[in-house]
């Protein structure tokens, strides 16, 4: 909630703009007092972005009407400190706004590469009434700690189908898990499962004799050093989507039109998911 000194100064703005002979032109005015404001903000981070704007802002304005614009800013800043404060927040949220849009944007315009490729292996519901997709790498100690949350998930919601994106981001031998598991998939998909949850129950960074076991394990042993020559298209694919869609780790899920990022607790992961299949619902 706006506090007293902040309505006080709103008030008076509006008691000039109602006494000013031309009432568009103090609008304008203070219209850009009020970017200038926040504008004010990025002298935190760069002396020479903060006046580049400032120009923008007053550009159009004779100099004694850039001087009236700095008055205004100037008591506001004096009546209310806390505005400062506002203004950063203000543009944070507008930065996220505009973030979440491209991202959204984004998810629109490549349905076929996230939800539609033939060479992602998947798990859950084959007609499903929500599909996600979860980038992941063998290395990645949080996405190993995220596979019960995904199992249960799909306990809890039997028509979610979880497609599975494999990108090697930490280590050659992240490279060499993935080159064995989309190869498994790709050639013996029944067996993709298994090749799969034995390299995440790994619960240290994978090496070649790890790896040599898992395959050994699952009778996999024949694609060792024998990836299927479609791997690196499907992993570059992969790591094209992520940069796309501004996603810089492991574990990412698409739920819906969100990025969901990170080790994310069940409870969210399940909130997630119901909205986006309310949200579904609401379209059909």
């Amino acid at each position: 909630m706006l506090n007293k000194t902040h309505v006080e100064t709103e008030n008076k703005a509006q008691a000039l703009a109602m006494n000013s002979q031309n009432p568009a032109i103090f609008a304008r005015k203070l219209t850009l007092g009020l970017s200038l404001l926040a504008l004010t903000t990025l002298a935190f981070f760069s002396g020479s972005m903060l006046m580049s704007a400032t120009a923008q802002a007053e550009d159009g304005l004779n100099p004694t009407e850039q001087q009236e614009v700095k008055a205004i800013v100037k008591e506001m800043l004096l009546s209310d400190p806390n505005l400062l404060k506002e203004a950063v927040i203000a543009m944070q949220m507008r930065e996220m706004a505009q973030q979440q849009a491209s991202v959204k944007d984004v998810i629109m315009a490549e349905q076929q590469a996230l939800f539609h490729t033939a060479s992602d292996p998947w798990k859950g519901a084959e007609n499903p009434e929500l599909t996600m997709v979860y980038f992941t790498d063998f290395n990645c100690p949080y996405c190993k700690k995220l596979e019960p949350e995904l199992d249960k998930l799909m306990a809890e919601f039997p028509k979610l189908k979880i497609i599975i994106k494999m990108v090697p981001l930490q280590g050659q031998s992240a490279v060499d898990a993935v080159d064995l598991a989309q190869t498994v998939w790709l050639n013996e998909p029944a067996k993709y499962a298994k090749v799969k949850q034995t390299l995440m129950a790994v619960p240290r960074r994978l090496d070649s004799s790890t790896i040599t076991k898992v395959a050994n394990m699952t009778d996999t042993t024949k694609w060792l050093d024998n990836t299927d020559s479609r791997v690196a298209d499907a992993v570059s694919a992969n790591l094209q989507l992520m940069r796309k869609l501004g996603i810089g780790g492991t574990p990412s899920m698409i739920i819906g039109d969100e990025v969901v990022a990170g080790l994310v607790p069940f409870a969210q992961l399940k909130q997630h998911v119901e909205q986006a299949l309310e949200a579904n619902n609401d379209q059909g």
